[in-house]
């Protein structure tokens, strides 16, 4: 399915490239932009393999287990993505005046939804652990075993959202939409964290809740000297 999404965008980043007709500076700004907004965003999607959930490949190393985590694919908003390169398409070749800065801003806004993950930078990089009786090496970062307080696991989006009807209005359709969305992007936004020397530390991030578990309890076991498992 993210590779489908990820084609949907290439072509129509395409159609913006080539076959789009602006009429004005502005409105070729518009095409331009948008065109690059949706190639970065599929060439991402192509890029990273995306995948709906998470998964972590671990190995042994002398006395040490190394792990290396893919985290789970941001769900996309296709709602709001989708309205958003509408209406910008709607601005190129229109040759109404100024028209092309509502393009600018609903280019703008297909880059936040398409560009910018939600759960954070940390959450669409994929992360190698190196864990041992010594402690843990990540990033180029060593968290020596004393200074480790405690291994938790956190969600990036965690918290209920409330929603107030209004029997004489109803609920809009885009309260629902992004409170849909929200729900699948918290499915993935849970993160393993190492509180060490009174800060924490995100060893991996971008997880469903069954690899979230799974990764502290094989941290954990590594940390205290344990063999990696089968």
């Amino acid at each position: 399915m993210n590779r489908v999404i990820a084609a949907v965008a290439g072509l129509a980043g395409l159609w913006f490239l080539l076959l789009a007709s602006p009429r004005s500076a502005g409105e070729a700004v518009v095409k331009f932009a948008m065109a690059a907004v949706l190639l970065v965003f599929a060439y991402r999607r192509f890029r990273a393999a995306p995948q709906e959930t998470a998964e972590y490949v671990k190995r042994a190393e002398g006395a040490d287990t190394v792990i290396d985590v893919t985290p789970a694919a941001a769900p996309v908003n296709a709602f709001a993505a989708l309205l958003a390169v509408v209406f910008a398409a709607g601005t190129v070749g229109s040759g109404v005046a100024y028209l092309w800065v509502m393009g600018l801003l609903f280019t703008g806004a297909a880059a936040l939804v398409l560009l910018k993950d939600p759960r954070g930078a940390s959450a669409s990089r994929r992360a190698s652990l190196r864990v041992g009786p010594e402690g843990i090496s990540t990033g180029g970062q060593r968290l020596a075993k004393g200074d480790v307080h405690h291994l938790r696991i956190k969600n990036a989006l965690g918290g209920e959202v409330e929603i107030v009807y209004d029997a004489n209005r109803g609920i809009p359709t885009g309260t629902l939409v992004g409170l849909a969305h929200r729900r699948k992007l918290a499915e993935v936004a849970y993160r393993v964290e190492a509180e060490a020397a009174g800060r924490a530390h995100v060893l991996a991030a971008g997880l469903d809740d069954t690899t979230a578990r799974g990764l502290l309890t094989e941290v954990g076991r590594a940390l205290h000297g344990g063999a990696p498992t089968a």
